[in-house]
């Protein structure tokens, strides 16, 4: 039989109680909480092959912005674009398709 620890040893292999800290709010929630919400200005679907994009033109309190979706399997991802940056941004997209030699089909 092995040996029992004593009551000092014992007190160190107690399990600690885990630290919660406070919950904080995102500004998202806190936005959707007081009523305020992004306003859609334009908003196009589409499908391609077993994606979905959701592409949103929407403004907010901090102004206007570009939001691209896509989902697919059950996952959805998000970019978001600044109005201010939306030329810059499609200007990128099309010089790399051009690039490329041809635009796909």
């Amino acid at each position: 039989m092995p040996p029992q620890p004593g009551p000092a040893a014992r007190s160190s292999l107690r399990k600690k109680p885990p630290i919660f800290l406070p919950f904080r709010r995102s500004r998202a929630v806190k936005l959707q909480a007081s009523g305020k919400m992004d306003n859609i200005i334009e908003a196009k679907e589409l499908q391609i092959e077993r994606k979905h994009f959701y592409v949103e033109f929407r403004e907010n309190e901090r102004g206007k912005f570009l939001r691209i979706t896509e989902e697919a399997h059950g996952r959805r991802n998000t970019i978001i674009v600044p109005s201010t940056g939306v030329g810059d941004f499609t200007a990128a997209i099309s010089d790399v398709l051009s690039n490329n030699g041809s635009t796909p089909s």
